[in-house]
């Protein structure tokens, strides 16, 4: 079943059953208790008068013009609802405006931001990783040869640029004895 056939269904179904309440409730309105004695007629009380205000009252306000106002006015709204089409037609339509311009920069901007502090983040692990492992064979170096180290560090702090320099030569000529 389409949905349109089950709205239809569910409301007549409503309707209905809101039907059976207002006969229900005249049936209880209707039914009047059986009392073990019955009322003697002349004991009863005489109501006219009352009846004669809520009949006045009646003529001053005029209820049915009302319920007629209403009812006319729930009538139009159902020829207008009853006009309306069950599906209505919706075209959908995405485009960029001048207002969206800026957002999409923006998202190319961050874009943009993000992938430079990956790369730099990955290239700093890479150079930490490298530092590290430096340390590590300095720290050995210390423990196994003490007297080398000490010559290395007041080298090194003596002459940062000439230390260097000794380290530069020393590499080239143990590249050239490896040939």
């Amino acid at each position: 079943m389409r949905p349109e056939e089950l709205e239809e269904r569910l409301s007549d179904t409503e309707r209905v059953l809101g039907l059976h309440a207002k006969r229900l409730k005249e049936l209880e309105e209707r039914e009047v208790p059986q009392a073990s004695k019955p009322i003697p007629l002349q004991s009863s009380i005489d109501y006219t008068s009352h009846f004669e205000d809520l009949k006045a009252l009646f003529k001053e306000h005029d209820i049915s013009k009302h319920s007629l106002q209403l009812y006319a006015l729930i009538k139009s709204f159902w020829t207008a609802y009853t006009k309306l089409p069950k599906v209505l037609p919706v075209r959908h339509y995405h485009h960029f405006e001048d207002k969206s311009r800026s957002f999409i920069i923006g998202g190319f901007m961050l874009l943009l931001a993000t992938a430079v502090s990956v790369g730099l983040c990955f290239s700093l692990h890479q150079e930490n990783s490298r530092l590290q492992e430096n340390s590590i064979k300095y720290e050995m170096l210390k423990q196994a040869y003490p007297e080398v180290a000490l010559w290395a560090d007041s080298t090194y702090r003596s002459d940062p640029e000439g230390a260097e320099k000794y380290v530069e030569l020393l590499v080239g000529t143990e590249g050239n004895k490896q040939k």
